[in-house]
């Protein structure tokens, strides 16, 4: 009886090994990616330009065998992914800055290859004006311009045959009335948002407080927790959130926008760490329409509708709402 149960136990054992091995071959073989190679070329660049024509933009090329994609460190704080190797990158501190450029090319079963290059770059943006509107020198906290027409709203991205030529540079298709959204349930996690920039050196840093909820437009609602407008929901909504942590505001030429330029600033911001303006429209960059020093027109392009640009008008002033009144 002893025999029979050890008998027993070695073909569970064998049967069990087995299992385990098929289960594994249905992943395949673990391949690292090979002759990872990394290659740049710095826009502008000349024999008497060595570091570029100050716009600070680079492309690189990752080549390998065995890739299936590409994750870049930009050793600026930033970072991109490719499935091809090519990607466009722009650096953005000012003068001759040398980066260490760091390439990740990931095979099968995650087995990943690394490769890093130096790369030195000459960038000369910069727009101090705009820094000290916006932080007032040392830091300053920008809240919804409520009491005017228009201070949210959306319009066309490209002029629309029909409408007023001003259509694409101002929210034409919705724009909100004054105090239009405080006959509503948003007070708390909206218009009371708190936007704030602070100087450091030449630098800015933005820092998004949202007390804990967001209102995100209808199109995001399930990335976030909340219900799919599939079922009939296709309203925006407050969802809980959590801010993300402030970082370096990237400034930037403004360059892919059909706005004519008496109308913007042609400065750009790129706020950190996937941040945004209050509204989440999944979108970070956001180009400077006007401002001074209490008042600002921002105009970003919808994440994952680029037909569609959201204009916020922004001020110093805290928000009184003095006599809501629903519509």
């Amino acid at each position: 009886m002893k025999i029979y149960y050890k008998l027993l136990l070695v073909l569970i054992m064998v049967c069990f090994t087995q299992s385990c091995q098929d289960d594994d071959t249905e992943f395949g073989d673990v391949i690292a990616p090979s002759n990872l190679e990394l290659n740049f070329t710095i826009q502008g660049q000349s024999s008497t330009d060595p570091n570029g024509d100050g716009t600070g933009i680079v492309i690189f090329n990752a080549t390998s065998e065995n890739a299936l994609n590409y994750t870049y460190d930009f050793g600026d704080g930033r970072q991109g992914s490719t499935f091809d190797g090519t990607i466009e990158h722009r650096f953005v501190e000012l003068g001759v800055i040398s980066y260490n450029v760091t390439v990740t090319a990931t095979g099968t079963g995650g087995a990943a290859t690394t490769t890093t290059q130096v790369v030195d770059v000459l960038s000369t943006f910069d727009d101090p004006e705009a820094k000290d509107f916006l932080t007032g020198g040392s830091s300053k906290t920008w809240y919804w311009s409520v009491t005017e027409n228009g201070h949210w709203g959306v319009g066309p991205t490209n002029l629309i045959p029909g409408q007023s030529p001003d259509a694409y540079f101002s929210p034409a298709f919705f724009p909100v009335p004054a105090f239009g959204r405080y006959c509503n349930d948003l007070t708390e996690c909206f218009y009371e948002d708190e936007m704030v920039f602070t100087k450091d050196g030449n630098n800015v840093i933005y820092e998004l407080k949202n007390f804990g909820g967001t209102y995100f437009h209808n199109s995001y609602l399930t990335q976030f927790g909340g219900p799919s407008a599939i079922n009939g929901n296709n309203d925006d909504e407050c969802l809980p959130f959590t801010a993300p942590g402030p970082g370096v505001v990237t400034f930037t030429p403004t360059l892919d926008t059909d706005v004519p330029v008496e109308e913007s600033r042609k400065t750009t911001i790129l706020l950190p760490n996937d941040s945004f303006i209050s509204w989440y429209v999944g979108s970070s960059e956001y180009e400077i329409m006007e401002i001074t020093a209490n008042r600002m027109v921002l105009r970003t392009v919808q994440g994952n509708d680029p037909a569609l640009a959201w204009y916020h008008v922004l001020t110093t002033d805290l928000p009184v709402n003095p006599n809501p009144t629903c519509i």
